[in-house]
């Protein structure tokens, strides 16, 4: 599939570093990290130019797991919000302008089984190769519907004979 391919799997969220989020960005026309100048104003990494407000966005590295094993994942803005069910600019007044602890935050969000739709893609990272896994979507899992998805699979996959 061009640009990678796309799963969608059910796994439970075991891990989120909370270091990593939120991610400023500045100013909406240019979409790129900044970083907070001395004098209450943001700096564009990329244009050099300062702003007085800027956008507050979701990087996500989130560790996921199942029976089969775990991996590391990054999920942005949307899905960022889906896991930890608070806007970006929420958690950074949280945790730099109210001083709370959004640790509780993150732990609430941990152990929990999610529907994720991934991206895997393979790029080369100087002579190494690399992959790459993106949240495209993530939901809570409907347990009701995969129940019945799961009742009806049975003899579809299983030959059942009644003995009488």
């Amino acid at each position: 599939m061009p640009g990678g391919s796309k799963n969608e799997i059910h796994k439970t969220l075991s891990q989120i570093k909370d270091e990593a989020c939120p991610l400023m960005i500045g100013d909406r026309q240019f979409n790129k990290k900044v970083t907070q100048s001395g004098n209450k104003r943001w700096l564009c990494d990329r244009c050099n130019q300062e702003f007085e407000e800027c956008d507050y966005r979701y990087l996500l590295q989130v560790q996921i797991q199942d029976h089969t094993g775990l991996t590391w994942v990054t999920a942005f803005q949307e899905s960022g919000e889906e896991i930890l069910g608070c806007w970006a600019k929420e958690m950074y007044l949280l945790k730099y302008e109210l001083q709370d602890d959004t640790g509780e935050i993150i732990r609430s969000r941990l152990f929990h089984h999610y529907l994720f739709r991934l991206k895997i893609k393979e790029e080369l990272y100087g002579d190494e190769q690399r992959v790459k896994i993106t949240v495209v979507k993530v939901d809570k899992v409907n347990y009701s519907a995969e129940s019945r998805y799961l009742l009806e699979l049975i003899p579809k996959n299983f030959s059942i004979k009644r003995q009488f």
